[in-house]
């Protein structure tokens, strides 16, 4: 898996490409923050989670491509 980079830190969504799962693993501010353990991004990303039914368009994607919800980190590959 490639780590894409993202202008300003990942605060420039990529809004061309709503299906893009890396983003939400490399390049969401809120999402990198919340599985890294921070809570305001966390309190934020649960939020996301109930309002939204399951995250944002990115984190669907994640979980379509890898099989685990935004709020999670990716199993470590074998």
């Amino acid at each position: 898996m490639s780590k894409n980079r993202y202008g300003w830190k990942g605060w420039r969504m990529p809004l061309t490409n709503l299906h893009d799962p890396e983003y939400c693993e490399f390049g969401c501010p809120i999402c990198r923050a919340a599985r890294a353990g921070g809570r305001l991004a966390g309190f934020f990303q649960r939020v996301e989670l109930i309002v939204t039914r399951g995250g944002c368009w990115w984190g669907k994607a994640r979980q379509a491509k890898y099989g685990v919800p935004p709020d999670e980190p990716l199993p470590p590959e074998k």
